[in-house]
């Protein structure tokens, strides 16, 4: 099956807050873009995400019940009463299990671990258990990431046995009886974190209960190095304090006293320095989750408690053992599964039921992950033992597989789940039923679109934007994870220098790619495929994080993949993708002096009445302004002063507003004849909506009916360009708006193109003296360059181009222009002392200048109703 491509959706720039943020918190526009676009737009919750520590902990006596709880275990650890924590077999619980007894052995309590076996016991509180504990002593027993739901088994042991429940799970209505239940999610409960994990919960109970016995938390840190892990195994939002617990825990994981947590990273061949989520999420909790999958999960809470280093790196090596075999059954699993839907009609089926006969019920769960990923679709995998059928369902984000079972419920011996993850029984006879009702409601309340993945970009950057810098920056963002995932950027073109594959199987991808002679490594996981659709020189565009790797001593960006995506350019994207280059040369080249003596006379007397002018110049936002006039859907021509505004305006509209992007064009001097006619016709048959154009395009005389919108976007240079601008456009058909959105900004912006254009008496002398040092055939880049290095004066190819034409008129320099080459001959320095003021250029260059601050001036003091008249035709 091919890859399925997935669907862009790239994040609209909010420069207003980007910019509160980004000077209010001394943070870059890119983190503060970044924050926006995760929804904290307030400094204080800004502030709280990138910079709260342990002050930021919530009090733990905040949780319901937790003063119950605490008296209880007080008097069982006074008392030398037996305790037994009850964990789960999944990393969250065992992480808990680990914690409550390093922390209450700390304490002084008497305490065990129990751990329910998967595969005969299943999941929470039984009663076989319960029982034997009671016969062994135990007279406090706490639950940990389970008992919520336990209300028969914890009533049967009701006045034999005092249970304290720690829970993170939703709690029905009806609770068990407990002792006392910890649970953030219960009613009356003000605890204000609902996410916690587990171990999350049971880390608050030791904190309350440490309080108890301390005057800080300062030594129950150390133990936040296994919160981190059971809290990022979980999958829970890494936000709020949970966010504070794993940047605390991960804190402490480079420093872990931890044995069995070190044998365990020396195993998976981790430096503790450079742990970060990532390493916890595909190294350690993949190891730990191994046992509880497939043997003893009790093996991973002895491993993260042991004080024998003897016996931690046996369990280490245990657990290495238990995940190698896991993923043998996993790949095993997983080609089962692969035969049974390539028997399956794609094109119809879109919920897949895969059904196979004693698949391992520890491992089906990541198998359908992995099966949801590849053809985007819900999956429910059956494994049939014993004549009952148990499933794992793992769904897409617009199918709610919980839902959809409800509706299938008189099928199903039980369920139970969540929006994206579920659980069932089922008796083998009803499955095909299951699945034909299945696709039923899929097919009624999904769209084609559903079956896209939908991948959202923080932003779009160029590959020279991508340096060590900009990656320290964005750690302050860490650590990632479930609700705080690592930003995605992306790069719209660039060009593929080397393509490898590697890793077993060819499973991955390895690309080298350049953009403007930048050079990036990329590694694509899981992408290896796309090798053979691929080729050298092919550009592409690249959604990505940015990240070090180092290999062998050496550090170096490398860029990770989300998707690569092999570009198929409609006839507008050529437009952009064959003048980028061009417009980037032309950023110092106004065209408003292009055509300086042509007239272009005045709209009639009907078009007069149809104005309506929209005096926005002093708007501190004047791209958002634009945004909303273009939602509109009316033909719009918006006037700037370059070329490279008129494009990189145009690429920044497509950006913010993808969905338009085909109808949003450019116009300027640097294209030739085909495409100016291209893009003339597909403004006239309504192909193009928005045009960004400098004043060339009603130079050329072009008139078209049914523009409703004239923005006015830069400053014009003169009082002419001002009236052709306004001008343009006018039909009797309908209204048309002038927008003025120019301001005071421009004022400057305006001068510095004219001083590009046109350079100073001294950065002519400047060139002048780098032209007699360099050899006759130095190019315009080499003279910036040599500006530069000798005087810091920043100029353009436009200043190099003005000045040669100076020194022309003045004789002091002679260009000879071929075809292949052009080549500056320096002549000898005349007699008579020269006077710059003698080049004709040189002083229209300064008239320019001069006239332009003086319109400029003029035309920023005159009212609305001033300006009107004045486009009217009338003397102001």
């Amino acid at each position: 099956m091919p890859k399925i491509r997935k669907s862009w959706r790239v994040m609209p720039e909010n420069i207003p807050l980007k910019k509160e943020l980004s000077n209010s918190l001394g943070i870059s526009d890119i983190i503060a873009q970044v924050l926006v676009n995760r929804g904290i737009m307030d400094k204080s919750i800004a502030e709280e995400f990138l910079f709260g520590g342990q002050e930021k902990l919530s009090d733990p006596y905040l949780l319901k019940d937790m003063e119950k709880a605490v008296s209880r275990i007080v008097y069982a650890i006074t008392n030398h009463q037996k305790m037994v924590v009850y964990g789960d077999y999944d990393v969250d619980g065992m992480t808990s299990s680990a914690l409550i007894y390093k922390v209450f052995t700390k304490l002084g309590g008497t305490i065990e671990y129990y751990i329910p076996e998967r595969q005969n016991e299943g999941y929470g509180l039984n009663s076989v258990a319960l029982e034997t504990l009671i016969a062994r002593g135990t007279e406090l027993l706490i639950t940990v990431d389970c008992g919520i739901s336990a209300i028969e088994e914890v009533k049967a042991v009701a006045n034999r046995l005092d249970i304290i429940i720690t829970d993170h799970h939703e709690p029905a209505q009806c609770l068990p009886v407990a002792h006392a239940i910890i649970n953030p999610k219960q009613r009356e409960c003000s605890y204000p974190e609902k996410n916690l994990a587990g171990v999350g919960v049971a880390f608050k109970l030791c904190q309350a209960l440490w309080q108890y016995y301390y005057e800080n938390d300062e030594k129950l840190l150390e133990y936040l190095d296994i919160v981190a892990v059971g809290t990022v195994a979980d999958i829970v939002s890494i936000t709020g304090e949970n966010r504070i617990l794993v940047k605390l825990g991960l804190t402490e994981i480079a420093k872990t006293k931890n044995i069995g947590l070190k044998e365990l990273m020396e195993v998976c061949r981790i430096d503790a320095n450079k742990i970060d989520t990532g390493k916890i999420g595909f190294a350690i909790a993949p190891r730990l989750n191994a046992a509880g999958r497939i043997s003893r999960a009790d093996y991973g809470v002895e491993l993260l408690i042991t004080e024998d280093v003897e016996r931690a790196k046996e369990l280490a090596l245990y657990l290495e053992g238990e995940n190698s075999q896991r993923q043998v059954v996993e790949k095993n699993i997983q080609a089962a599964a692969e035969e049974f839907i390539a028997q399956i009609d794609l094109n119809v089926t879109k919920v897949l039921v895969v059904v196979g006969e004693d698949w391992h019920s520890g491992v089906i769960g990541i198998v359908a992950s992995r099966l949801v990923e590849r053809y985007y679709r819900p999956v429910i995998m059956v494994s049939i033992r014993d004549g009952i059928g148990k499933a794992s369902c793992r769904s897409i984000p617009a199918f709610d597989i919980y839902d959809a079972l409800s509706q299938c419920s008189d099928l199903l011996l039980q369920f139970g789940g969540h929006h994206q993850a579920a659980g069932l029984s089922i008796l083998p006879k009803h499955i095909e039923e299951l699945g034909a009702r299945l696709n039923q409601i899929a097919n009624t309340t999904l769209s084609q679109a559903d079956y896209i993945p939908v991948l959202t970009i923080d932003s779009l950057v160029s590959l020279n934007e991508i340096n060590a810098n900009f990656l320290e920056q964005l750690s302050c963002l860490e650590p990632y994870g479930m609700g705080n995932q690592s930003p995605i950027f992306a790069c719209k073109s660039v060009e593929i220098k080397d393509i490898r594959t590697i890793g077993q199987e060819a499973r991955h991808l390895k690309l080298k790619v350049s953009q403007e002679n930048i050079t990036n490594d990329v590694v694509a996981w899981q992408m290896g495929g796309l090798a053979e659709n691929l080729q050298d020189t092919e550009k592409v565009e690249l959604a990505f994080f940015p990240e070090f790797n180092e290999w062998q001593g050496k550090r170096k960006i490398q860029l990770r993949a989300y998707d690569v995506k092999q570009i198929e350019l409609t006839d507008v994207e050529r437009l952009y993708v064959l003048h980028k280059n061009d417009a980037k040369q032309r950023i110092y080249s106004p065209e408003c002096f292009l055509y300086a003596d042509k007239v272009i006379s005045a709209a009639n007397e009907k078009q007069l009445d149809d104005w309506v002018l929209k005096d926005v110049r002093h708007i501190a936002d004047k791209f958002s302004y634009l945004l909303d006039v273009v939602k509109q859907q009316e033909k719009t021509l918006i006037f700037v002063n370059t070329p490279y505004e008129a494009f990189s305006l145009a690429e920044k509209l497509r950006a913010c507003l993808p969905s338009y992007k085909d109808q949003v064009g450019f116009y300027h001097a640097g294209l030739n004849e085909e495409w100016k006619n291209k893009v003339q016709a597909w403004f006239r048959d309504d192909i193009l909506k928005v045009i960004f154009t400098t004043t060339l395009f009603v130079n050329e005389g072009l008139k078209f009916d049914h523009v409703g919108h004239m923005m006015l976007y830069s400053l014009p240079f003169t009082m002419q360009g001002f009236l052709q601008q306004c001008w343009s456009g006018m039909n009797s058909m309908q209204s048309t708006y002038i927008h003025l959105l120019f301001n005071n900004e421009d004022i400057a912006n305006n001068h510095l193109l004219l001083l590009q254009a046109n350079p100073e008496r001294i950065v002519v002398g400047q060139i002048y003296l780098v032209l007699k040092q360099s050899g006759s055939e130095v190019t315009d880049s080499q003279v910036i360059d040599q500006v530069w290095s000798k005087y810091q004066v920043t100029i353009s190819e436009a200043s190099v181009r003005t000045a040669i034409k100076i020194l022309e008129e003045l004789k002091l320099i002679q260009c000879v222009i071929s075809e292949v080459r052009r080549e500056i001959l320096i002549l000898p320095t005349p007699k008579d002392k020269l006077d710059i003021e003698q080049s004709t250029t040189f002083r229209q260059g300064m008239n320019q200048k001069d006239e332009f601050m003086k319109f400029a001036e003029k035309l920023m003091k005159l009212s609305s109703n001033e300006l009107l008249l004045a486009i009217k035709g009338n003397n102001v």
